[in-house]
């Protein structure tokens, strides 16, 4: 472990027991104890006799103990041999103003090139240092392309920070059974918020295969609810081997996380938490994690144009408010591609969604869940339902279903379970129960035994089978509890038993084409 910065301490002072120093010696010795005097290596020591100033400065790399590992000629001086009892100091040099002199950009290097340069053990503590050494108004520490392998945390305490590398050459890696909860982190969830601060550029590497505690989290900003970080930006981030959660932002808000590729993390790739507001999350690329992104009882995000693909769920929302998540692109999700649990006030509006089992659910929580749109999306080829409003033991009301392509699902295309009060209207269903032909409907609704789905506005819908396996109705109650809907307007074609089917005695089924059957 090298660095160019060199340390310091005052009253260091000796003299040389060799007998004599030889101009080509690269170990010097001093009186036995004293050694202790001076700092740990790297620092720089002047030897002379009477005058400093026709005296040689060396660099100490190495102090054991009374022995002195060292560099000859230092700052324009000229290696000499220097008699037993020569004076050996620690005196203000040209290197050391220049130390003391603001550093605004300091680069960490593998090569020897650097200001702090890292041999591969324990490389935080030089990553560390570097970052704090910019000055109170902070600055940029660059990392040059390399492998950075930590047993510690790397920690940003200071605002206006920039960490960058050189892509994803630079690479910030967990050593095996280093067991770090965090990888990268701004912040310590302490009363102190941090601003203007931005990680870009670099990949960093939880290396959970080789772990066997701890979360590995490549990144983390920890904030808290009532000290919360502003401005921070992560941008073009290569980020992976998480045993839990990849990306954290704790009580972060007006921040950006944008063209980052997460994979291969075991919990979460981007976690919003500890409500966390007005942040953007745009043109990452979340592939094979267990969850694509996960928003928890947060508020105000906007979450566009991402590619989430092979994740168990691919945006998962819960207890959030006033979300805005559009323009996405979601594959082959495990479980659902959109789930907005308990959110109240969500726009999910203009998502392609494709191959996913669920398309989107929006209830299934103990809370209520309500006021949502779901608006202009492509769900195909779901597995199961395309797009469900879910009971759970709280209500799911309230809700705008509105100008969707639901196409291609194996079971029901809109899914209304114990849900009332909504508005599903405007949506294009084509080839619902796609899986098994005559079992499933274009619009569904259901109940729970207790729970009914009741005055909804099922309204201006069209609705048709084109394939092999067609609907058995396009409309439909499953009981006579699921009762006061409003089916009007809705155009249908195609279904096996029938085209629309109410049960629900004062269900009002009006203008449909077909006007019945």
């Amino acid at each position: 472990m090298a660095k160019t910065f060199l340390t310091k301490k005052n009253n260091a002072k000796s003299t040389i027991t060799d007998n004599p120093l030889t101009s080509g010696a690269t170990t010097v010795n001093v009186q036995s104890g004293d050694g202790a005097k001076f700092p740990a290596a790297p620092f720089h020591a002047t030897l002379y006799t009477s005058d400093p100033s026709v005296g040689e400065i060396v660099k100490v790399t190495v102090k054991s103990t009374d022995a002195f590992t060292i560099e000859r000629a230092k700052e324009n001086t000229t290696a000499q041999e220097w008699a037993q009892n020569t004076k050996i100091e620690l005196l203000v040099t040209a290197k050391l103003f220049d130390d003391f002199q603001t550093r605004t950009e300091i680069i960490v290097a593998t090569d020897g090139s650097g200001d702090y340069n890292c041999d591969g053990t324990a490389d935080q503590t030089e990553i560390n240092e570097a970052i704090s050494n910019l000055p109170a108004g902070g600055g940029i520490v660059r990392l040059k392309k390399g492998t950075y392998t930590l047993t510690g945390l790397v920690e940003i305490l200071k605002d206006n920070v920039v960490f960058e590398g050189e892509g994803a050459s630079t690479l910030i890696k967990a050593a095996n059974a280093s067991n770090l909860g965090d990888i990268v982190r701004v912040g310590d969830g302490g009363t102190t918020p941090y601003s203007n601060i931005v990680i870009r550029n670099l990949k960093v590497d939880g290396n959970q295969a080789n772990q066997t505690s701890g979360n590995s989290s490549p990144i983390v900003l920890w904030g808290t609810s009532t000290n919360k970080h502003k401005r921070i930006l992560i941008e073009n981030c290569w980020l992976t081997g998480a045993r839990l959660d990849c990306l954290k932002v704790i009580g972060v808000e007006e921040s950006i996380i944008r063209n980052c590729f997460i994979h291969d993390n075991t919990g979460t790739g981007i976690g919003l938490f500890t409500n966390s507001q007005h942040n953007t999350i745009t043109g990452n690329v979340l592939t094979s994690n267990g969850y694509g992104m996960y928003d928890s009882a947060c508020n105000y995000n906007t979450i566009t144009g991402n590619v989430s693909r092979s994740n168990g769920y691919g945006f998962y929302l819960s207890g959030a408010w006033r979300e805005a998540v559009t323009g996405n692109a979601i594959f082959t999700s495990t479980n659902y591609g959109v789930y907005i649990v308990g959110g109240q006030r969500n726009a999910i509006t203009g998502n392609h969604l494709y191959g996913d089992s669920w398309g989107m659910i929006i209830g299934n929580s103990s809370n209520i869940t309500k006021y949502n749109v779901i608006s202009g999306n492509t769900v195909a080829w779901a597995t199961n339902q395309g797009i469900a409003l879910y009971h759970g033991s709280g209500t799911t009301i309230s809700n705008v279903i509105t100008g969707n392509h639901i196409f291609g699902c194996g079971g029901h295309g809109i899914y209304l379970y114990g849900s009332s009060y909504n508005t599903v209207t405007g949506n294009a269903i084509d080839n619902a129960s796609r899986t098994t032909n005559n079992t499933s409907h274009s619009i569904f609704l259901t109940n729970n035994g207790t729970v009914y789905s009741t005055y909804n506005v099922i309204s201006s819908n069209n609705c048709h089978a084109t394939q092999a396996n067609k609907s058995a109705y396009h409309i439909r109650e499953q009981s006579t509890s699921d009762d006061f809907n409003l089916v009007i307007a809705n155009v249908c074609k195609d279904g096996v038993t029938a085209q629309i089917g109410l049960q629900g005695t004062n269900s009002v089924r009006g203008t449909n084409i077909p006007a019945t059957g």
